[in-house]
């Protein structure tokens, strides 16, 4: 990733590169904080993009749920058109939270710089740990955005191209949208406002796919720097009773008030990431719970169908969802696994080779390990992978209600 004569330059632009993935993905719909833009036109841009972003999902929103709820007198239709309207209600509360909170997440973000600028060249093992804590939340960002593209590509593009969407209007065969609009609104159904309602609802979907991959790539780098904090912590304790100075010449002493800052530190950082993302965390586990079922319930009539691209279609956007959720429990578990690690690790070094009662002072650590932070949905559930389970047992059972009644 990055050899050692590139240690001074890793340094200075790590923080850079943890959070590189969080700009390419919040940037283009308008969710990247004004307060991290360096220049005016910048700033001008990003609320451009912002107010083009809100268009677009409003675009899809409104005229595609009076459609579907007003005109549309499928029932098949109905059915199908949830899973994507509540999806675009969950786009629509995640812009509004991301864009409401930017200071937190410029907060968390200057938080994560200030971490990298505390490196210094004679902190090797430290910086790479960093780097790769750092190295494996852009691999989780990058899996969920293939995932998540992948799943959309299809649905918002190759099937409204490759299906037999049409209607005979007076003798004469008119191509149907991705999405239906309500035509008290929009007609889309000539020339050229099909070709424009078609490609205003591709530039939507994929702009809804972004946002949703920022959310993700925003919480997978946040947790997995504070799980990279705490493994240093976890040297730091190592250290402590080792029975000799260290290069900086601290004594135990100076050395576990440095712990204490340093844990306290970690805790502060989590605390605000809770605290950004847990109205999102909450909109994703309800919002996935419901598209998980809404999915495989549409996959499985369209494989009794023989549809070969549809079944393909909700098969992908069903792993896509199901891995977006799944990341999100994961990276839960981990951060409640480290937090716990920091008690057990202060009770498994040399303790009793500490000088007078110096020993005591881990006791706050323990007791604060033990007060674990965990990651929740809204303060309602825990993120874990015991959660992971329960979510998809609720979507299984949903599914199987629904085909019952349907049947």
């Amino acid at each position: 990733m990055y050899n050692h004569s590139k240690s001074l330059e890793s340094i200075m632009d790590g923080w850079n590169y943890s959070i590189q993935l969080n700009r390419w993905f919040l940037k283009p719909v308008g969710a990247w904080p004004l307060t991290l833009c360096e220049t005016t036109m910048e700033k001008i841009s990003c609320v451009i993009l912002s107010m083009i972003s809100c268009f677009l999902i409003c675009f899809l929103l409104v005229p595609c749920t009076l459609g579907t709820i007003l005109v549309d007198s499928d029932l098949d239709m109905k059915i199908r058109m949830i899973g994507p309207i509540s999806f675009f209600l969950m786009a629509v509360v995640k812009q509004y939270i991301l864009i409401a909170r930017s200071e937190r997440i410029t907060e968390c973000i200057r938080h994560i710089r200030a971490d990298w600028n505390r490196i210094t060249l004679n902190r090797e093992k430290d910086r790479q740990i960093m780097l790769d804590n750092a190295k494996f939340g852009r691999w989780l960002s990058f899996v969920s955005a293939v995932f998540m593209y992948s799943g959309g590509f299809f649905y918002t593009t190759l099937m409204p191209l490759c299906a037999k969407r049409t209607e005979i209007i007076d003798n004469e065969t008119v191509r149907l949208l991705s999405f239906p609009i309500y035509r008290g609104l929009l007609d889309p159904r000539t020339s050229p406002s099909f070709e424009i309602a078609q490609f205003t609802q591709t530039l939507a979907g994929y702009a809804i796919y972004t946002l949703t991959i920022g959310v993700c790539s925003l919480a997978a780098v946040f947790v997995m720097h504070a799980c990279g904090q705490f493994r240093i912590l976890m040297l730091k304790l190592e250290n402590l009773a080792d029975g000799k100075e260290r290069k900086s010449g601290k004594t135990p002493e100076e050395r576990l008030s440095d712990i204490i800052q340093y844990h306290i530190r970690i805790l502060s950082f989590i605390t605000r990431t809770e605290e950004l993302l847990n109205e999102i965390f909450f909109v994703d586990v309800v919002g996935c719970t419901l598209n998980i079922c809404f999915l495989g319930f549409n996959m499985m009539t369209e494989w009794e169908h023989r549809e070969t691209l549809g079944t393909m279609t909700f098969c992908s956007l069903l792993i896509s969802f199901t891995f977006n959720i799944f990341i999100l429990c994961y990276i839960g578990e981990l951060l409640a696994e480290q937090c716990t690690q920091i008690g057990i690790k202060s009770y498994m070094i040399n303790w009793y080779y500490l000088p007078n009662k110096g020993a005591l002072g881990l006791i706050l650590v323990m007791s604060m390990s033990n007060t674990t932070l965990k990651l929740t949905a809204g303060k309602f559930m825990e993120l874990s992978l015991a959660s992971f389970c329960s979510i998809m047992k609720a979507a299984m059972a949903y599914l199987n209600l629904l085909r019952t009644f349907y049947v």
